[in-house]
């Protein structure tokens, strides 16, 4: 996950010492649908203004930070350091209720954050490698991929240990995460060396057992990101060799069968957010944002007709992700071109008609975003 509708948090459990059906008992109610309850409404930053309690949640992939706007107030804004190593590299981030796991990428290992501190309340390490995708399948339960060493782990926010050891083998360089069904979903661009091998793969994972429950192949390479729709299922960018047009192949998740692949995505496509209506937004760092309805399966706004801020020159000036806020205005982030003397935002369109109507400073490199009421 990159980041997409469903999102997770981690946590690992010593079990040598435990009675087998101890441990299954824990690993179940841990995993299970009663590990997530409601909170009350926010208060503070996270409440957000009376006429607005939209929270706008980014990741800066250059700035090494977490950075949080409200919607009603634009300028009024959060940063949470995420540590100042080069090794930290975030791309993606997934939500539970206040909480957030950010993968740091070359840093090998997973920052929770608590959106009320707000602040980094403890990391979660693989002993080597790169993390990029997570979800979080309850309250209190993560799992997150390695892109290098070709594992997802699992891991939980209540447990002491920081070092991530339960993991399962997956297709290689696994990139993002999705939940949904009872049953993890990861996407692997199925890479050697940085070059395709073969179609993308996803992977169906039991959350209790880390069983491989199946597998499918995709109808691209170098698969990037996935999001569950309104009708249940996965749709996955392939985004290729950033040259061509990119796709998005359709999973049904309950049997793993593919349904179809969709052509033309966009070149270089690699994040997509499904809207409450079934709007799929498919962004490209090198053109903008595809509009496609999932259920009439037809483009609203196609390759050739992009949703994008458009550079003095009147090409896109890209996208990195994008998202929607509950009245259907469209947040597309912008990454910044230093060389060009753009500047990083989060650009901000008009529902249905997609007029640009407003930009907001989200911070250095913004790569990924989410849009909640807490």
């Amino acid at each position: 996950m990159k980041v997409n509708q469903r999102f997770t948090s981690r946590r690992v459990l010593r079990a040598t010492s435990l009675p087998a059906s101890l441990i299954t008992a824990v690993l179940f109610a841990a995993c299970g649908s009663d590990g997530t309850t409601e909170p009350t409404p926010a208060s503070g930053f996270l409440g957000g203004i009376a006429s607005n309690r939209e929270i706008g949640v980014v990741v800066n992939s250059t700035g090494k930070a977490l950075t949080m706007f409200q919607l009603g107030s634009p300028t009024t804004t959060v940063s949470v350091p995420l540590g100042t190593s080069s090794t930290v590299t975030p791309v993606g981030f997934s939500l539970q209720k206040r909480v957030a796991a950010v993968p740091l990428g070359n840093a090998a290992s997973v920052a929770i954050v608590n959106l009320e501190t707000p602040a980094v309340q403890k990391y979660f390490t693989f002993p080597s490698g790169n993390t990029t995708g997570s979800a979080w399948s309850n309250d209190t339960t993560v799992f997150a991929a390695n892109t290098t060493t070709n594992k997802v782990g699992r891991f939980y926010t209540t447990q002491t240990a920081a070092e991530i050891t339960i993991t399962v083998n997956v297709a290689s360089s696994p990139t993002a995460i999705a939940y949904t069904g009872g049953r993890v979903l990861v996407v692997s661009g199925n890479l050697v060396n940085f070059s395709p091998v073969g179609p993308g793969v996803v992977t169906a994972i039991n959350p209790v057992t880390m069983a491989v429950l199946g597998t499918a192949q995709m109808g691209g390479t170098n698969s990037s990101d996935i999001a569950i729709g309104p009708d249940g299922l996965a749709y996955i960018l392939n985004t290729g060799d950033y040259v061509g047009q990119a796709n998005m192949t359709i999973v049904n998740p309950a049997t793993m069968a593919v349904v179809t692949t969709v052509a033309n995505v966009g070149v270089g496509a690699g994040q997509i957010f499904i809207d409450a209506n079934g709007l799929a937004y498919i962004s490209s760092f090198s053109g903008g944002t595809v509009v496609w309805d999932t259920k009439t399966r037809a483009f609203v706004r196609g390759a050739d007709n992009m949703v994008c801020a458009k550079r003095s020159t009147g090409a896109c000036r890209g996208a990195s992700a994008s998202t929607t806020s509950a009245s259907g205005k469209l947040y597309q982030l912008f990454f910044g071109a230093a060389s060009a003397g753009l500047s990083p935002y989060a650009f901000v369109f008009s529902p249905s008609t997609y007029t640009l109507t407003d930009s907001v400073a989200v911070g250095t490199g913004p790569i990924a975003i989410a849009i909640r009421t807490f």
